[in-house]
């Protein structure tokens, strides 16, 4: 008899079993045929026991804490994305694998940039092979930002942070920025699903950062409801495809939640950025984020001169073209060739060239040496008398010896530093040995000149021994010009030349002339506008 009732309480149990597997199945048949509407993304379906989960802010509960010391890389992206910025990271990552690191955290604060660097970026960081890439967002990881940040494998936020929307504008003809067209969101959507099939970021968000004419919804709905094996299940589904569902998958899911809507572009917060499956935690700040990772040892990687000085040059870009084509319209519209072209010529060289200053970057004091020599041999042979060019020449010099002075090279007589704190008194003497050098560089010459060089043999000096306190002057005496005078630039005035005027006896006589820096051709008539202490300053004369 014990026999005969266990054995009909198993066919019981078994009878129970199979009716709640066709109940769940009935639910389960409704819910894979929304499958087939919605997007195929496993990480925007979940099915979740707790829906409180997903608005837990708590760092700490939203990463797992790792076990065992790591090591990282950090690598910084700041300022807008150009050129520049991807040299930085090609160079950076692969200085950081050298060091065979556990993580490589790109800190990211951008409001984005050319869509092309951001896309060479991108594809830099997702051919990283060994160490795991993260993207801390230190600020906001706006427009072409958000997508560098989905081309890590992780994303942490730090507090008060955002992250989205990255539709590619241009400047409209009346001035106002405007979305462009198909043909380049086409590609820029294909590159943030890869990205999110590749590294479990939600596939359908992912392209509502591009698309406006997107709409995003969130159903959510029991499964087995009232059973033990009730759970909440979330879909996300477009809104055009939660359109065409019927009136009883309408019921069943209830009304939806809007998390993009049509014509806006997704911008998430830190908190947001969790609840909707980018984001793996939220931090404090750096420390609390290397804690919860175990990172005991991190190093960053410093950006070089070279690559400092081509981010300056693109920040100012803009300005320094408006300003070299404004010079050189000038110059167009000016005779002949002077300042105006020289200052047009030399802004748009730097902003054309500033794009190669990381590749030369140990080069850099001896450009700019070379460069302290032109600009002194314009102004001797080109534009003498403007000071201009001497000065900037002398400025050039003067950074080259600065960028040439090490610390570690100085005499064994300057101090070193032994404390924890910055102590100044190493640069304060190097400083002193720098100007010292500089004196004995500008003295040494003027001496050699003067006692040196005149005691060497007739034949093997190049200065002239002759006596010069009885030669004259190829021009006359200024006493002999009168303000109103009219004349004829003889040589070319930048601003400083020769000027023939006529004599009240009927000759020509030839006088140095200056003017208040206008350029004047030769062969212009001159005006004699005023005779000070020597100088005759002239202009051009009103025909």
């Amino acid at each position: 008899m014990k026999l005969y009732t266990r054995i009909l309480s198993v066919l019981l149990l078994f009878v129970a079993f199979s009716f709640a597997n066709i109940t769940q199945d009935s639910s389960v048949n409704r819910f894979d045929k929304l499958n087939d509407l919605a997007v195929t993304d496993n990480s925007t379906i979940a099915a979740t026991a707790d829906s409180s989960a997903l608005n837990s802010t708590d760092s700490a509960a939203a990463s797992k804490i790792t076990t065992g010391k790591k090591r990282a890389v950090w690598i910084k992206l700041e300022g807008d994305v150009e050129p520049s910025m991807y040299d930085f990271c090609a160079r950076a990552i692969a200085d950081a694998l050298k060091e065979n690191p556990d993580y490589i955290v790109f800190e990211i604060n951008t409001f984005g940039g050319r869509l092309d660097a951001a896309f060479d970026l991108v594809d830099t960081i997702m051919a990283v092979k060994g160490p795991e890439t993260i993207a801390l967002v230190k600020k906001k990881a706006i427009s072409a930002g958000s997508l560098i940040a989905l081309a890590c494998k992780k994303l942490y936020m730090l507090e008060a942070t955002t992250i989205g929307d990255c539709a590619p504008i241009v400047q409209g003809g009346d001035g106002t920025p405007q979305i462009v067209g198909e043909k380049i969101q086409s590609p820029l959507r294909a590159k943030f699903r890869n990205l999110a099939q590749r590294n479990g970021y939600p596939e359908l968000l992912s392209s509502s950062f591009v698309t406006p004419e997107l709409e995003v919804l969130e159903l959510t709905a029991k499964l087995d409801k009232g059973k033990k094996t009730e759970r909440d299940t979330t879909l996300i589904i477009e809104g055009q495809k939660y359109a065409v569902l019927d009136s009883a998958e309408k019921k069943f899911w209830g009304a939806p939640k809007i998390l993009v809507k049509k014509g806006e572009l997704l911008t998430m917060t830190d908190k947001e950025a969790m609840e909707l499956g980018f984001s793996k935690g939220t931090f404090k700040d750096r420390s609390e984020f290397e804690t919860t990772l175990a990172i005991e040892n991190a190093r960053e990687v410093e950006t070089t001169l070279g690559e400092d000085i081509a981010s300056a040059i693109a920040a100012i870009s803009g300005i320094l073209l408006i300003l070299g084509f404004g010079a050189l319209y000038i110059e167009f519209k000016t005779p002949g060739f002077g300042l105006f072209g020289i200052i047009g010529i030399i802004l748009v060289a730097i902003v054309f060239l500033g794009q190669f200053a990381p590749q030369l970057d140990g080069y850099i004091p001896a450009i700019l040496l070379v460069a302290g020599v032109v600009l002194f041999l314009v102004e001797i042979f080109v534009m003498p008398g403007t000071f201009l060019f001497g000065i900037g020449g002398i400025i050039c010099m003067i950074i080259a010896l600065a960028m040439s002075f090490s610390p570690a090279e100085m005499p064994e007589f300057v101090p070193e530093t032994v404390e924890t704190s910055f102590d100044a008194t190493p640069w304060l003497f190097g400083l002193l040995y720098m100007l010292c050098c500089a004196a004995i560089a500008l003295v040494f010459p003027i001496a050699a000149s003067k006692y040196l060089i005149p005691l060497l043999p007739e034949g093997w000096t190049p200065m002239l021994k002759e006596d010069l306190e009885t030669a004259a002057s190829p021009t006359e005496a200024v006493q002999e010009v009168n303000v109103g005078d009219v004349g004829l630039a003889k040589t070319f005035l930048r601003p400083v030349g020769q000027a023939s005027f006529t004599m009240p006896d009927g000759s020509t006589k030839l006088f140095d002339v200056q003017t208040h820096g206008e350029i004047i051709e030769a062969n212009t008539p001159v005006k004699v506008e005023s005779v000070q202490e020597g100088h005759i300053w002239v202009g051009a004369a009103n025909e």
